[in-house]
C-alpha cells in the first residue's frame, strides 16, 4: 500500500514538473532578434559626436538637456530606405528591451556634404516662389517640398539657400532601446505562401 502511495506520488509529481505546473518559469525560451522585414518601434537619443543631445524621444533626456522632446518614437520596417542606413543595420540582432550606442559615420547618418544643394537665388526670385516680401536670415530654416532648407546668406540681391541637412557631414552617436518587434508584412506574406 505504502509503494502504491509513494508510485502514485512520483506519477502526479512527475506530471507537475513536466506541465510547468509547479511554478517553474522557463527563461531558457530564445528571445526575439530583430530581422530584415520586421516592423520595430525604436526609444532613441541622437547625439553630435561630443555627446551633445539633438533630438530625443525620450522625456527624461530632453527634460534633462533642456531640448523639446521628439513626439513620436521611432517606429519602421527594418530594411525601409527612409532611416538612416546605420540605424537600419545597427537594430539587426537586437533583442526586444535591449539598448545600444553606436557612433555613425556620415555615409551612415544624413551623407555627405553637398556643394551641390547650395544655390544661390535672387530675392525677386524668392518673393514671387513664396508669396511673401519678407526676406528670410541666415540661419533660418525654411520648410521646402525638398525638406529644411537653411538660410546660408544674405545681401542685398540675392539669397544662398543650403538643401544639405543640418547633420550632413557629420558623425552621429545613437542610442536606441528596442521596445517592440513585430513581423512585418512582407515577413508576414512570405511565411503564408
Amino acid at each position: 500500500m505504502r509503494t502504491k502511495k509513494l508510485f502514485v506520488m512520483l506519477i502526479v509529481g512527475t506530471a507537475l514538473i513536466l506541465s510547468g505546473c509547479a511554478g517553474m518559469n522557463d527563461n531558457t525560451a530564445p528571445k526575439a532578434s530583430v530581422e530584415q522585414g520586421n516592423v520595430v518601434t525604436l526609444d532613441y537619443t541622437l547625439m553630435d559626436e561630443n555627446g551633445t543631445v539633438i533630438e530625443t524621444s525620450n522625456e527624461s533626456i530632453a527634460v534633462e538637456n533642456n531640448i523639446p522632446q521628439t513626439v513620436d518614437l521611432l517606429t519602421f520596417e527594418v530594411g525601409a530606405s527612409n532611416i538612416l542606413p546605420g540605424i537600419r543595420e545597427g537594430v539587426i540582432g537586437m533583442n526586444e528591451g535591449e539598448t545600444k550606442r553606436f557612433t555613425l559615420p556620415p555615409e551612415k547618418a544624413f551623407g555627405a556634404y553637398n556643394e551641390e544643394l547650395v544655390q544661390s537665388i535672387s530675392i525677386q526670385d524668392y518673393r514671387n516662389a513664396t508669396n511673401s516680401t519678407e526676406i528670410p536670415q541666415p540661419g533660418e530654416q525654411l520648410m521646402s517640398q525638398m525638406g529644411v532648407i537653411t538660410v546660408k546668406d544674405v545681401n542685398e540681391t540675392h539669397i544662398t539657400l543650403d538643401a544639405n541637412s543640418p547633420l550632413a557631414g557629420e558623425t552621429i552617436i545613437v542610442e536606441i532601446t528596442v521596445l517592440s518587434i513585430e513581423e512585418g508584412q512582407e515577413a508576414a506574406n512570405n511565411s503564408v505562401n
